[in-house]
């Protein structure tokens, strides 16, 4: 009951293919987002950017070095993406509209055609891929081409206006009372400053603070090992082993990073360090392959680990212990990383991520929703559409303040309300 259910709320699409220039949509005001009117392609001869060649055509797919959903452990995986609309040429902000038929377009911008074409590869394939993966191949792609997304770009600098004046004022108030404040009252001031946001996902002040990856050593790196490698790298953090069996989803990812000389696997077994595939272990496996008890002050694994290191035959104990089948050793930052911020690097790295991922969820939103004019016509405009949202913590104020409100569905002119909205229009009925 549960999947007609989904059918018969959701569409069907397609992968978006490389069109010729002919076959572009182009917008000829870029202010007409909410109701988007095709006109004759490139009208007042503004260059398009290069076509996709036959060659980028024939390429593996964004996703293609990531598992797919397995509805087994994942059974309210997005099955099904409604169409967006054609890539549309915008000549008002100089991008490409990837969502031009919902009520709340997406805009790539600072990318030439072809990174909006694989932008929205990545997006249509929501239908059967994680959204964190899927959000993972959109930021390499935003990082590694200089890309950005136009209308997420001028509400991050709203928020992040916003932030500023409140941070501001809650300054000013508590140095009226106390002051210099000290570090605790630093802390109770820029939560005050974030409490002044209207924001809908975790780690908002991530996106606040933090910025892309933008010194040419880092891009050169990210671009030269590919940016899902380097954030799995770093995060992970090297030198480290890493126990991955066959046939899981991360599967994919560290042997990509075997790959890109990352990582070794069993292969290079006589490489990894005894203490690294102890590392690997917990502190009661730890316990079985010593030779003597180890005493309770060396309970802790770091500790533990010390104390069997010295023992005659612990490498030979320690392998047969392992399954050399799952085995990765992210290796020492190799000489392409040496003089980089790594933890730094990491830190705007998980900034790109978290932007994109909160375009991603934005994007979805707006494709299932029934203001999605691809499919005009399944719903009458007079219809009464109700909003609902889940109440949890993460709703922001407006979103509550919404909750219930009943229009006809011509008069919801802009959905979701926000980046990040988790909010849905259901049928009044």
């Amino acid at each position: 009951m549960f999947k007609s259910l989904i059918n018969s709320l959701l569409g069907r699409i397609k992968t978006v293919p490389p069109h010729h220039k002919q076959e572009f949509a182009t917008l000829g005001d870029s202010e007409a987002v909410r109701t988007p009117v095709n006109t004759p392609p490139n009208p007042e001869g503004l260059p398009l950017g290069p076509t996709p060649s036959v060659e980028s055509a024939r390429r593996p797919h964004i996703l293609s070095h990531y598992a797919q959903v397995n509805l087994a452990d994942n059974p309210l995986a997005i099955r099904e993406v409604r169409k967006t609309g054609p890539v549309t040429w915008m000549p008002g902000v100089q991008g490409w509209c990837i969502s031009p038929s919902t009520s709340f377009p997406l805009t790539v911008v600072g990318g030439d055609e072809e990174t909006a074409y694989r932008i929205r590869e990545a997006l249509d394939g929501l239908v059967d891929h994680y959204s964190e993966d899927v959000a993972e191949a959109v930021a390499g792609l935003a990082v590694e081409r200089g890309a950005r997304f136009h209308e997420f770009e001028d509400y991050i600098q709203k928020q992040r206006q916003t932030y500023r004046t409140a941070l501001a004022a809650a300054r000013g108030k508590e140095s009226d009372r106390s002051g210099h404040p000290d570090a605790d009252v630093e802390e109770e001031i820029e939560g005050e400053a974030l409490d002044a946001l209207d924001r809908c996902c975790q780690d908002f002040e991530t996106l606040i603070e933090g910025n892309y990856p933008n010194d040419p050593g880092e891009l050169a790196a990210i671009r030269s090992y590919g940016y899902g490698n380097l954030l799995r790298y770093l995060g992970t953090g090297p030198p480290s082993v890493k126990l991955v069996p066959p046939g899981t989803r991360r599967r994919i990812g560290f042997e990509a990073l075997a790959q890109a000389g990352l990582a070794i696997g069993v292969d290079g077994l006589s490489d990894i360090p005894t203490a690294s595939l102890l590392h690997a272990m917990t502190v009661k496996e730890i316990q079985s392959l010593s030779s003597q008890p180890i005493p309770s002050k060396s309970r802790k694994k770091n500790l533990a680990v010390e104390f069997v290191l010295g023992q005659d035959g612990i490498r030979e104990r320690a392998i047969a212990a392992t399954a050399l089948d799952s085995v990765f050793y992210l290796v020492p930052p190799p000489s392409a990383l040496s003089g980089l911020d790594l933890g730094g690097m990491h830190e705007r790295m998980s900034f790109a991520w978290g932007a994109t991922n909160l375009v991603v969820t934005t994007y979805i939103t707006a494709a299932l929703a029934a203001t999605n004019r691809e499919y005009e016509g399944k719903h009458l405009p007079a219809e009464r559409f109700k909003v609902h949202n889940i109440c949890d913590v993460l709703t922001c104020r407006s979103c509550r303040k919404a909750q219930g409100e009943s229009r006809p569905l011509a008069q919801w002119d802009r959905f979701p309300f926000h980046f990040g909205c988790r909010c849905s229009l259901l049928i009044d009925c």
